[in-house]
């Protein structure tokens, strides 16, 4: 494939406590980053999860996504020869492992680095995989769904997957790690609190189902600051809950403790 999705990220003031989650939960390896005032990144030995300690002015939750592709001078190529609306700009030196950041035509950001770029190896692909869990899925929640699935389909060649009959969600993969763009409407919040468009949650393929209900129970009552958060709870909760489930990929939806969606499946 031309392009590969090799890392999400998340900003979490809590970014640390979530370190830990993702590693006990999921068994995700360490990168084995040793700046102790840096983020600190987990992964499956293909993908790996940046998390990013909230900075003031930042939002917390899932923030973006970042890819590896064969020639950044082709993407740069590909976005001026339509006029999508996107934009891209080089990234300092030190991130040599995020040399670019763009954004697709409703302004989510992605990051971009060459597969021949620095540093690659010592931050997004782990000290060994992960024993069974991967990421599988990033989710965007964003207006224009259809024109930024065209956007990833024609500059970098991810494949746009068949849908389902009456699914308004559009699908594209790297042939490991899928995207998904969902319709976002203001009319879908009458009478609750908004949702921004924007990412929206994060999948994560295990090897059991059920081993993997008995370990989160097992963690959660171990050590509380480790447990997942339960879905829905209130009128409000359960709409949000019930529209998440409406448009997961996964058997299962859980939060981590900080909130953020994930949409759990076995390995198929």
């Amino acid at each position: 494939m031309f392009a590969q999705i090799n890392h999400m990220a998340m900003i979490s003031s809590d970014y640390s406590l979530l370190e830990r989650y993702y590693r006990s939960l999921f068994k995700f390896t360490n990168s084995g980053r040793n700046d102790p005032e840096a983020s600190t990144v987990v992964g499956d030995g293909n993908v790996g999860l940046n998390i990013l300690p909230r900075r003031d002015g930042y939002i917390g939750g899932i923030d973006h996504f970042g890819m590896v592709v064969d020639d950044i001078d082709i993407v740069q190529d590909r976005m001026n020869a339509k006029d999508w609306g996107a934009k891209m700009v080089k990234r300092p030196s030190y991130r040599p492992f995020a040399a670019w950041s763009g954004h697709d035509p409703d302004g989510n950001v992605f990051d971009l680095a060459p597969k021949s770029g620095e540093n690659l190896d010592d931050v997004y692909a782990e000290r060994g995989e992960s024993k069974g869990a991967k990421f599988s899925r990033f989710a965007i929640r964003t207006v224009n769904a259809e024109k930024c699935a065209e956007f990833y389909s024609e500059v970098f060649q991810l494949q746009l997957a068949n849908r389902k009959e009456g699914d308004p969600n559009y699908h594209l993969s790297d042939g490991t790690v899928t995207l998904s763009l969902m319709p976002w409407d203001i009319e879908k919040f009458v009478g609750m609190s908004i949702k921004r468009p924007g990412p929206d949650h994060i999948g994560i393929s295990v090897d059991n189902l059920d081993e993997f209900r008995q370990e989160m129970r097992r963690i959660g009552d171990k050590n509380t600051f480790l447990a997942s958060r339960p879905l829905g709870g209130s009128k409000e909760a359960d709409t949000r809950r019930d529209w998440f489930m409406q448009n997961a990929l996964g058997q299962m939806q859980i939060s981590d403790p900080d909130g953020n969606w994930l949409d759990i499946d076995a390995v198929k």
